[in-house]
């Protein structure tokens, strides 16, 4: 059965100066074959590449990488993965192309670049028992992946589901591209999910009443002093 792995939490932080924006990025792995689903910013470079060397792995370890949406915070480091083929949903390439909103710069779309770029669409298995749901509204073209585990079955929302709030409240946070498909999409992964794992958040998990609830302890972060 596969299995999913945390490479780097996800946290909803903001401060006077913007957000930090740490998305969770997840290794998923079946019968020999790896996926990384999001990549991060270039602030969490070093620390990507670190915990996949903690694993023994390189990003040419890596067999596929999943997009779940095209926001500066999800897409920067997926270059280290220039070997691998780069899943995308057709409807945010095409998001890609002409940007609209803060979390895509002009510039969003030459990140993917010189990369083997394949479009996915719901239902494709793209690992033995992973397959890409579509969850749309807060891009148009948002993608997740269902993931059948000995425990259930988990759901990689990306920023579909960013939080335990947003999943319980069942009310999309920020400026969606269409707020009535994105709550449409919270409450498709409410249904389906055994664990769920935002995108700025811990991995969640249903309880016994059919509330979700957070499956264990978050990593503190460590802020080390820098001097400018």
């Amino acid at each position: 059965m596969p299995t999913v792995t945390s490479l780097l939490n996800g946290y909803s932080l903001s401060t006077d100066q913007g957000s930090p924006a740490f998305c969770s990025i997840v290794l998923v792995e079946s019968e020999g074959r790896r996926l990384v689903f999001d990549f991060g910013h270039v602030g969490r470079r070093r620390a990507l590449r670190r915990v996949l060397a903690e694993r023994d792995l390189e990003p040419a370890d890596i067999d596929t990488v999943v997009l779940s949406h095209g926001h500066w915070d999800h897409i920067q480091n997926v270059d280290l993965f220039h070997q691998s083929r780069v899943l995308v949903h057709p409807a945010e390439l095409t998001f890609l192309a002409h940007p609209a909103g803060p979390h895509t710069p002009s510039w969003t779309s030459s990140v993917l670049a010189g990369l083997t770029i394949t479009e996915t669409a719901e239902g494709e298995e793209v690992l033995p028992g992973v397959r890409v749901i579509e969850v749309p509204g807060h891009t148009p073209g948002s993608i997740g992946l269902t993931v059948a585990t000995d425990d259930g079955t988990v759901v990689l929302t990306g920023d579909a589901v960013p939080t335990l709030n947003v999943l319980r409240s069942g009310r999309a946070s920020g400026q969606p591209t269409d707020r009535d498909q994105a709550n449409a999409s919270i409450a498709r992964v409410a249904a389906l999910a055994d664990f769920v794992q935002p995108g700025h958040d811990q991995l969640l998990r249903r309880t016994a009443g059919g509330d979700f609830e957070t499956a264990r302890a978050r990593t503190p972060l460590v802020f080390e002093g820098v001097e400018e």
